[in-house]
């Protein structure tokens, strides 16, 4: 299950306080945390994320102190657990990287899943429970979940994909030059490396986040190399780079968005790149004659990258603009079946 449609089931579910803890599962990087954060600050609930892996089972349970009155021990609850004083009636609390926990904390935090509290704390009952881990295969500290704790979770598998990626990527302003690289290297999305020992950076979604932020930093993108590869890897930050100074090749987007040059590259990694280029001007100035030249220049290409142009026009919420083109109506009446969200 690929990141959008993972949100709409959590977001159809989580409409019910009383739904049953639920259990992301994927490999690191992938966006399993920052579903959760998008969903409660859409919906503008309260939202707590626990790093369990960070945690004693002390941080959890709290420390006990002595009652006077019963001449017995309470506990005294951590203040980053959600109150509804503070963290709001309504929110989701992420016990994040549960599978990576230490034991003795994995059962500090069954307890409060299970019964939804743990020594004195009681979790408010309009704060829904989403827990995150990573599998067994993702080669990093797994410990399996027992059988009775998982009967009582709905579980979800998350898996990787450039085109959902983008759905997210595009209308959050992620640099052009990143997307527009993996529109030509798809598979450098996501590489999980091979050997436990190579296990340093290496490209995933979350990372290729990390380089866009990297960007602005640096006036001369060939000065980002050494931070870039710190982030998704040597390889992938080399053909990244390479990737970027050849943009400096490309024609100019705002004169083929003006109508000033009709140019049209020739190798894929350059039009590619002319196609990123263009939707972040379009989408920093929409004019109908803008618009009108657009289409007028994808309309040169190969249909497969005719059918990303559009695609990605779509993503960065060009379509409402882009059908008042009778071209583009009569268009997309011809390529509906090769269009991804464009309905």
């Amino acid at each position: 299950m690929f990141a959008t449609e993972a949100k709409e089931h959590l977001n159809i579910l989580l409409a019910d306080p009383e739904v049953p803890t639920m259990m992301l599962w994927g490999p690191p990087g992938v966006g399993k945390s920052s579903i959760i954060q998008q969903i409660t600050a859409e919906r503008g609930w309260g939202f707590v994320d626990l790093r369990l892996l960070l945690l004693n089972p002390i941080d959890l349970r709290g420390i006990p102190y002595p009652n006077r009155d019963t001449r017995q021990a309470d506990w005294l609850a951590p203040s980053f657990l959600p109150v509804v004083e503070r963290d709001g009636a309504e929110g989701i609390i992420l016990f994040d990287e549960i599978t990576s926990a230490p034991r003795a904390v994995q059962a500090a935090a069954y307890q409060l899943i299970l019964d939804r509290r743990i020594g004195e704390y009681v979790l408010p009952e309009g704060w829904r429970q989403v827990a995150a881990g990573n599998r067994a295969q993702d080669k990093g500290v797994s410990n399996q979940m027992p059988a009775p704790l998982a009967n009582r979770m709905i579980h979800f598998e998350l898996a990787c994909s450039l085109e959902d990626w983008k759905f997210w990527a595009i209308p959050n302003g992620i640099d052009y030059r990143v997307i527009s690289f993996l529109n030509f290297r798809p598979e450098l999305l996501y590489r999980f490396p091979n050997q436990a020992a190579e296990i340093k950076a290496f490209p995933s979604p979350r990372s290729w986040e990390f380089v866009h932020k990297i960007l602005p930093s640096f006036a001369q993108v060939d000065k980002a190399y050494p931070t870039v590869c710190g982030a998704v890897g040597e390889g992938p930050a080399t053909e990244f780079i390479a990737f970027c100074r050849m943009l400096e090749q490309i024609p100019d987007a705002d004169e083929i968005l003006d109508g000033k040059t009709t140019a049209v590259p020739e190798s894929p990694d350059m039009i590619y790149a002319c196609i990123g280029a263009l939707i972040n001007s379009l989408s920093s100035k929409k004019t109908t004659a803008r618009l009108k030249n657009y289409f007028a220049f994808i309309s040169k290409l190969m249909v497969e990258y005719q059918v990303l142009a559009i695609n990605d026009a779509v993503k960065a919420n060009l379509r409402t603009d882009l059908v008042t083109l009778p071209d583009f109506r009569d268009w997309v009446a011809k390529h509906t079946d090769v269009l991804v969200g464009a309905d």
